[in-house]
């Protein structure tokens, strides 16, 4: 009886790390997609800018 119960706490062990391990796999998942969302949006940002500078040059090189 002995066996079995430390046999079954052992797998409870097993189940726990590897819970503990996909829950870690998620955690990092989805803080990487957050990063990855920010960069995307930052570089959206940057390329509307750019996009409103040459809207200005060219407007002024027509002008002339």
């Amino acid at each position: 009886m002995a066996v079995t119960a430390l046999q079954r706490q052992s797998e409870d062990k097993i189940i726990r790390q590897a819970y503990q391990r996909r829950k870690d796999e998620i955690y990092f998942y989805n803080k990487e997609r957050a990063e990855d969302r920010q960069k995307l949006e930052q570089a959206e940002t940057t390329i509307a800018e750019q996009a409103e500078i040459i809207a200005r040059l060219q407007a002024q090189l027509a002008n002339k």
